[in-house]
């Protein structure tokens, strides 16, 4: 896991030129560090291909996903999906314990989303539950095929595109998810599979997180 081979990328947020940063580290795992947690997360988590209610109609959500925690008393809800927690395994708690030194903040809760192929994706959103804080910080891993991640700054409507390769690691800085969006697009003709780890921290005190 490299220490020092990182990118910082200003993110603007008001208008009165405060800033946030991305910090990248585009070759955080090396190959075969990424090669065996793909693998190990595609063949031992236990994928849920959920459903969400669109228009009156039930339809599947593309992509598979679960969440995670270091203890299994929490749940997690976004459009009306909930999802409750599976107990962090070992491999993936030294994963988070890896990722909360290597950024110098504390992760106990990780949304695993599996994208089988370019017709998998994320719509806009911002990781902006309540349960998470005041000021979220997520940690992201990214295994397999390389994607482009986007966000999209809420007033301004201006778009930063990122490529994401195997075995990256990307940190979205303080007050980025009240001032932007962040999505996966789909990609025509992409069979390749993708696995992502989103890194999170909620108050153990609590056992519920929603997202709308």
């Amino acid at each position: 896991m490299s220490l020092f081979d990182h990118q910082i990328i200003p993110l603007p947020l008001a208008d009165n030129n405060q800033q946030s940063e991305l910090v990248f580290w585009p070759n955080w795992l090396s190959k075969q560090q990424a090669d065996s947690f793909l693998e190990t997360s595609i063949q031992s988590i236990p994928w849920r291909h959920d459903h969400i209610k669109m228009f009156g109609k039930q339809v599947p959500v593309p992509r598979l996903q679960n969440w995670f925690a270091d203890h299994s008393n929490t749940s997690y809800t976004y459009s009306g999906i909930c999802m409750q927690a599976v107990k962090f395994p070992q491999w993936m708690a030294e994963l988070a314990d890896s990722v909360a030194e290597q950024t110098n903040y504390p992760f106990n809760r990780a949304l695993v989303n599996y994208y089988r192929n370019g017709n998998d994706s994320v719509d806009w959103h911002a990781d902006d539950e309540p349960e998470l804080g005041e000021d979220p910080i997520i940690a992201s891993i990214s295994l397999g095929v390389e994607r482009v991640f986007q966000l999209r700054h809420n007033s301004t409507g201006e778009v930063v595109s990122l490529p994401l390769p195997h075995g990256s690691l990307l940190l979205m800085g303080s007050r980025i998810q009240h001032f932007y969006q962040h999505r996966l697009a789909k990609v025509k003709n992409m069979q390749q599979e993708r696995v992502n780890f989103t890194f999170r921290y909620m108050n153990n005190n609590l056992d519920k997180s929603s997202y709308q």
